[in-house]
């Protein structure tokens, strides 16, 4: 073999080696594939109840009253009940739910990126949601059809950080967490699937994503 074609043999080589380093690519749902804004339904709301559009806002965004139906601990029903009872809210559940679920638009940047390293890997979802929430999107957008694995609070029982739905990804992984590689938009989540030995990248728009993809040799 020529030394020219043996050298190209060997940097070909290496490029795959360095590629299958990662079999996982995990993404995070919530201002990552799909955006999302609360004041949306706060606004809605505020005009049928006696409290401020902060009260409304840091009620939906984060209450224990929210965390607990993102952990699945109450059902639907139940925290439509508790934001009547916070809120002063006199709306029915039907007409709360259109409400509460319609806050949500596609990231379609980072869609495309998504659905392009389907081709070369398995995708997981990994996501702190509620029930209601998920059902809309799962029905209004397209993107939850490429995961091969869907990992949500609601279903698991913990939110991250909590370790245990890091746990739950790493085990339908087959235990690689060396294979995982994790997208969020938040520095503490990042922070905390580092600490699991789950190499992370913060989600900060699709153009950077894709570069930093580049530089680890994924794409």
């Amino acid at each position: 073999m020529q030394q020219g074609t043996l050298k190209g043999a060997l940097l070909l080589s290496g490029h795959k080696k360095m590629r299958k380093k990662y079999k996982i690519i995990v993404f995070d749902l919530g201002n990552t594939l799909i955006r999302f804004d609360h004041a949306i339904s706060a606004k809605k709301i505020a005009g049928i109840c006696r409290c401020t559009m902060k009260k409304i806002y840091d009620t939906f965004f984060d209450s224990p009253l929210t965390r607990d139906f993102e952990r699945g601990i109450i059902t639907p029903k139940e925290f439509y009940r508790g934001v009547e009872g916070l809120l002063g809210a006199r709306i029915s559940f039907d007409d709360f739910a259109e409400v509460w679920k319609d806050i949500f638009w596609e990231d379609e940047p980072a869609c495309r990126l998504a659905r392009e390293l389907k081709k070369s890997y398995r995708l997981f979802l990994l996501s702190n949601i509620n029930r209601l929430h998920y059902e809309h999107i799962r029905s209004k957008f397209d993107i939850i059809k490429i995961f091969d694995e869907i990992i949500l609070s609601y279903v698991i029982g913990a939110m991250k950080p909590d370790r245990r739905i890091f746990e739950e990804v790493i085990k339908r992984a087959g235990g690689d967490r060396k294979g995982l590689v994790y997208i969020d938009d938040r520095d503490d989540l990042i922070k905390a699937a580092k600490r699991l030995g789950i190499d992370s990248i913060k989600f900060d728009g699709a153009r950077k994503l894709r570069a930093t993809l580049k530089a680890k040799n994924i794409i």
